[in-house]
């Protein structure tokens, strides 16, 4: 662990930064890890409540699991989702008859009355722009904050509430690189997040 606090990752960001200069990115990226470069680095991300954090940048309020699990004692529990666009859709519309305790508080003693509880929120498919401000980060594998997200699927697209190319297609976003596509047929099945306006 030392080695990568020290002078070791401090050249080896450097060497990332130059590099990526070179080639010409319109922004710096380095060649880390995003589980090492969170540990670093602060995140816009800022837990609200049990499984919900609130980006700072977009005023987006996200649930830190995918659909179908749930936050318990710090970890996403249960399988994800992994459905067809239109019961995905489906099953986000249904969120507010679901069960409250998709996320279990009981491990932070006394409740505060005024704490933002899972159901008081109007959560929705992520757009692919809402996708964009999560994977805009300067790191990869999978290119989001992992100590936000807990449960990132690396080898398959996010839904998005996008339209696709046509009535056959939607849109979906690869967390693991930021890669995005609006022709993945609706009848593939993937897994979603779940993000909310703040009011």
């Amino acid at each position: 662990m030392s080695d990568i606090r020290g002078r070791g990752y401090g050249n080896w960001g450097v060497a990332g930064i130059l590099i990526a200069s070179i080639a010409g990115c319109g922004q710096e990226q380095l060649d880390i890890a995003c589980s090492i470069y969170f540990t670093e680095n602060a995140s816009p991300l800022m837990e609200q409540s049990p499984g919900i954090v609130l980006d700072s940048k977009t005023n987006l309020f996200w649930f830190r699991c995918n659909l179908g699990q749930s936050f318990r004692d710090g970890a996403c529990v249960g399988a994800e989702s992994n459905a067809p666009f239109e019961q995905t859709v489906a099953s986000v519309a249904s969120l507010s008859r679901a069960d409250p305790n998709i996320v279990n508080t009981s491990s932070r003693g006394s409740r505060n009355a005024e704490e933002l509880t899972f159901s008081a929120l109007n959560w929705r498919i992520p757009t692919e722009a809402e996708y964009d401000s999560l994977t805009d980060v300067p790191c990869h594998s999978p290119k989001v904050d992992v100590t936000s997200f807990l449960d990132i699927k690396t080898d398959t697209y996010y839904w998005s509430s996008s339209e696709g190319k046509n009535d056959t297609y939607a849109c979906a976003t690869r967390l693991k690189d930021g890669l995005r596509t609006c022709q993945t047929k609706k009848t593939n099945r993937n897994p979603t997040l779940l993000v909310a306006s703040a009011q």
